[in-house]
C-alpha cells in the first residue's frame, strides 16, 4: 500500500469508527460508541400555529406548556441545543418544570456563550441528547399529540429547533404552538419593541435569570397566561358587541326578504351576513355594505338612491349626511315584503359590492376566517332560517304606518350671505394647481397631521395645516369635508359654508360625488340661520335689560335724592353716640363697611364695628 493510500485509508477508517469535538478547554472528546451515531430511521414532527378560538381559548386557559431552548446558533439544521426548559402551567399557574443542560457534542461559539452564558466547560458533564430527549418526551405527554399546546416567544425558532432535533432522533411528533411574540404584537400596542424582557415589564413580571431556559419558559408561560386575560375580556366584549349588532326578529324579516332577492337571483351568499350598529341601523353585508334600513320611532325605511324610478307612490324624506347626503332618501315601508319592488335595484347593488369584495379576497384570504367568525356573519341566515321567515311573513299582517314627515324649508345657497374671515390664498394663487399627483404628495402630509389635531380637540391648528395642505395642491373631498367639520365645531359657520362653496366647485368640475359637501353645507346654513336669530334675541335681550337698568337707576337716584333714612350709632346700653343722616355719611366718618352697620340697623347681626346701630325712625318707637 503506498504513502498515500495509507494516510487516506487511514483517514477512512477513522471517519467510520472515531468522532473527534473540541471543547473550550481544546482537549480532545472521542467517542467509539456506535450507538451515539444514527443508526435509526429518521423521525417525522409536524408544527402548527393555533389561532386561538373561542373554544381553544377555554382549553388553554386550563392547560398548555411554556418552551424555551439556548443553542449554539440560528440554524435548526447545523446547530444543536444545548439548553432545555420546560414548564407546565395548569389554570395559569405553573405546576410542573423540566430544566436541563445538554451534552450535544459540539462546540459552543463564543458568540452564542456572550448570550446565553452556557460554556463549554458547563456541558462537559451534562446528560446526552439521547438521555434528555428520552427524558423531555415524557415531560411534553400528550403535547407531541396535539392535545396540550405548546407557547414560546418568537416560537417558530424554538419549534423548528425541537422538531429537527426530535426527527434526528428518530421521534415522531405532531405540535401545535403558540407564538406570545406575534401575540402580543396583536393584543398590546405602544411597547418600544416585543422582546418577552419588554413585555415582561410592562406585565411586571421580573426575569432574575434571563437568557437561561427554564426561567425564560417560565416568564414566557406567564406572559402567556396575561395575554389570555386580556383575549378572554376581549372576547367578553366581542360577546356584548355581537349580542348587540345582532337584528330583532322583525328586522331580521326584512333581511330574509334582501337574502331571498339575491338567492332567487343566483347570488352567492355564502358571505351575506347583517349588522346592527349602535344608531340602529342595519346594514346587510358582502364583505362590504350593501344597503341599510332602520327601525326608527317614526317608522320603517330603507336608503335608495333619489334618482330610483318606481318609487313615487312611496313616503320619502331626505338622507342626513350619515345615510348617504343629498344623493340618497328614506323610503319608508309597511311589511317587508313591500321591499320586493326593490328586488332589481338591490341585486345591482350586491353585484357591485360582490365584485368588490371578490377582488379583495383575491388578495387578502387572510381575512375571511376573520369575517367569518365576526358579528356580521354570527346574523347570518341559511336557507331554511329565510323559506321559514318568509312563510311567517306572508301570514301576518302589517299595519299601515302613519308616517309624519318633516317638510322643512329649503334654503337656496344664493340667498344666504356670509362674512368669512381666514387666511386661505386664492385659488389662482395654489401651488401645484394643475398637478393633481404633485399636489397630493406635497400636501396630503399637512392634511393627515391636521386630522390629528382635529381628532384631539385642536381645531385651529387643525385649520392652519388644512391651509397648507391646500396651498401646495391638496384638493379632495375629505379635505373640504375635514375643513367642514373644524370650522362646525368652532360654530364659525361663515367660513364652513365657504370652504364647502369651494370643494363642492373644484370637485364638482372633477365629476366627484359631491353630495355630502352639499348635505353638511345645508346643515351649515341652518346652523348659521339659528345662530344669527339667537345672537339678534341675545341683542334685543340685553338693549332691553340695559334700558330698564337705566330707568331703574333713575328712579333710585331720584329717591335717594327725596328721602334720606337718618342711623344712629349706640352704645351697648343704647346710648346715642352720633347720628348720620344716611348710612353713607356713617360709613364716610366711621370707615365701618356699610353692609355690617346695615346688617345691624336690622337687627341681623348685634354689632358693626363695636357699636350697637338702630334707624333713627325705629329707635324713636322703641
Amino acid at each position: 500500500m503506498g504513502l498515500l493510500e495509507r494516510i487516506f485509508g487511514k483517514r477512512k477508517k477513522e471517519t467510520k469508527e472515531q468522532v473527534v469535538y473540541q471543547n473550550s478547554g481544546n482537549e480532545n472528546i472521542s467517542t467509539n460508541d456506535r450507538s451515539s451515531f444514527q443508526t435509526h430511521k429518521r423521525g417525522f414532527v409536524s408544527t402548527n400555529k393555533m389561532e386561538i378560538d373561542n373554544n381553544a381559548l377555554s382549553a388553554l386557559r386550563q392547560r398548555y406548556i411554556a418552551f424555551d431552548v439556548e443553542t449554539t446558533g440560528l440554524s435548526p439544521y447545523n446547530d444543536r441545543i444545548i439548553e432545555i426548559g420546560a414548564v407546565l402551567f395548569e389554570n395559569g399557574i405553573p405546576v410542573k418544570r423540566y430544566g436541563t443542560l445538554v451534552n450535544a457534542m459540539v462546540n459552543i461559539p463564543s458568540t452564542a456563550s456572550a448570550i446565553n452564558h452556557i460554556t463549554n466547560q458547563m456541558i462537559k458533564n451534562a446528560p446526552t441528547e439521547k438521555e434528555v430527549y428520552a427524558d423531555l418526551i415524557d415531560f411534553l405527554g400528550d403535547a407531541l399529540q396535539e392535545k396540550t399546546a405548546i407557547c414560546a416567544h418568537n416560537a417558530k425558532f424554538d419549534m423548528d429547533f425541537l422538531s429537527q432535533t426530535l426527527m434526528r432522533l428518530g421521534y415522531n411528533a405532531k405540535i401545535n404552538y403558540v407564538d406570545t411574540l406575534s401575540l402580543s404584537r396583536k393584543l398590546i400596542k405602544g411597547l418600544i419593541n416585543y422582546k418577552q424582557d419588554t413585555v415582561a415589564i410592562h406585565f411586571g413580571l421580573h426575569n432574575a435569570n434571563a437568557h437561561r431556559a427554564e426561567t425564560d419558559a417560565e416568564i414566557c408561560g406567564s406572559i402567556f397566561g396575561k395575554l389570555l386575560e386580556i383575549m378572554e375580556k376581549d372576547q367578553e366584549k366581542n360577546r356584548v358587541a355581537m349580542e348587540r349588532s345582532k337584528p330583532s326578529e322583525e328586522e331580521m324579516e326584512v333581511c330574509a326578504v334582501i337574502h331571498n332577492i339575491i338567492s332567487s337571483r343566483n347570488g352567492n351568499t355564502d358571505l351575506l351576513g347583517f349588522y346592527k350598529n349602535s344608531s340602529g341601523y342595519v346594514d346587510v353585508y358582502y364583505l362590504y355594505s350593501i344597503i341599510k334600513f332602520k327601525f326608527a320611532k317614526k317608522g320603517k325605511y330603507i336608503i335608495v338612491a333619489k334618482d330610483l324610478k318606481g318609487i313615487e307612490k312611496y313616503t320619502k324624506e331626505p338622507c342626513t349626511m350619515s345615510e348617504g347626503g343629498s344623493d340618497f332618501v328614506r323610503l319608508f315601508f309597511n311589511s317587508p315584503l313591500d321591499l320586493e319592488i326593490l328586488g332589481d335595484y338591490i341585486f345591482d347593488a350586491y353585484k357591485a359590492v360582490q365584485k368588490s369584495a371578490d377582488e379583495y379576497l383575491e388578495y387578502n384570504r387572510s381575512y375571511l376566517p376573520e369575517y367569518k367568525n365576526g358579528a356580521i356573519m354570527n346574523n347570518a341566515l341559511s336557507t331554511t332560517d329565510v323559506k321559514n321567515i318568509l312563510l311567517s311573513i306572508r301570514s301576518k299582517d302589517y299595519q299601515n304606518q302613519n308616517v309624519i314627515v318633516k317638510t322643512e324649508a329649503v334654503i337656496d345657497r344664493a340667498d344666504i350671505e356670509i362674512y368669512p374671515v381666514n387666511n386661505r390664498v386664492p385659488i389662482s394663487e395654489i401651488m401645484n394647481l394643475n398637478n393633481w399627483d404633485k399636489g397630493f404628495d406635497k400636501g396630503y402630509p399637512f392634511w393627515e397631521q391636521g386630522e390629528k389635531y382635529r381628532k384631539s380637540g385642536k381645531f385651529e391648528e387643525a385649520i392652519d395645516l388644512y391651509d397648507k395642505a391646500r396651498f401646495y395642491g391638496y384638493c379632495a373631498p375629505v379635505l373640504f369635508e375635514s375643513y367642514a367639520m373644524a370650522f362646525h365645531k368652532l360654530k364659525d359657520y361663515d367660513n364652513e359654508i365657504d370652504i364647502l362653496d369651494e370643494g363642492i366647485e373644484r370637485e364638482g368640475k372633477q365629476g366627484t360625488n359631491i353630495s355630502r359637501m352639499i348635505t353638511r353645507r345645508n346643515n351649515a346654513i341652518k346652523m348659521l340661520l339659528k345662530q344669527r336669530e339667537k345672537e339678534r334675541k341675545s341683542k334685543e335681550k340685553e338693549e332691553k335689560a340695559r334700558l330698564e337698568e337705566n330707568s331703574e337707576s333713575g328712579n333710585r337716584k331720584s329717591t335717594q335724592k327725596r328721602v334720606g333714612r337718618p342711623v344712629l350709632q349706640l352704645d351697648d346700653d343704647k346710648n346715642i353716640i352720633e347720628r348720620y343722616e344716611t348710612i353713607a355719611e356713617a360709613v364716610r366718618k366711621t370707615g365701618i363697611d356699610s353692609k355690617s352697620i346695615r346688617d345691624a340697623a336690622k337687627g341681623v347681626q348685634k354689632h358693626a364695628g363695636g357699636f350697637v346701630w338702630r334707624y333713627a325712625d325705629e329707635y324713636e318707637t322703641e
